[in-house]
C-alpha cells in the first residue's frame, strides 16, 4: 500500500516503440495528500 504522495513531471514525447523518451523527474513530496486523495492512473491510447 502506498504511504507517500509525490509530484513528478514527465515529457509526453515517446519513441517509435511507445517508450518515454525522457525519464520522469521528481518535483516534491506532498505530505498534505494521502494516497486515497489521488485518482487512479489509467493509461490512454498508445497509438
Amino acid at each position: 500500500m502506498p504511504e507517500l504522495v509525490v509530484e513528478i513531471g514527465v515529457d509526453v514525447a515517446r519513441d517509435n516503440a511507445g517508450r518515454w523518451r525522457h525519464p520522469a523527474r521528481w518535483h516534491r513530496a506532498r505530505p498534505d495528500l494521502s494516497p486515497a486523495d489521488v485518482p487512479t492512473f489509467e493509461p490512454g491510447p498508445t497509438g
